[in-house]
């Protein structure tokens, strides 16, 4: 299941365009695309860039997402399991 977010909303109230916001939070427009379907969650340090680029806070972003525990679900962010 895919984590609700409202990155979309966020960007489209901002008048930022996605290719400026990634060069900012230092990532791929591409990567901003799969942050706003749900395929990726970005990682805590890009979601912090993320929320004060959008002034918001990261649970505004995130409203169901637990951050202490979304970090450690398998495929939830960009590290990979060192085991």
């Amino acid at each position: 299941m895919k984590p609700y977010n409202n990155i979309k909303e966020r960007i489209g109230k901002s008048g930022y365009k996605s290719k400026w916001i990634a060069e900012q939070v230092g990532c791929f427009p591409s990567d901003i695309s799969r942050y706003i379907s749900g395929e990726r969650i970005p990682n805590k340090e890009r979601l912090k860039k993320l929320s004060k680029l959008l002034k918001c806070k990261m649970k505004d972003l995130y409203p169901d997402l637990n951050f202490y525990t979304s970090y450690r679900i398998k495929g939830a962010c960009n590290v990979r399991n060192k085991n």
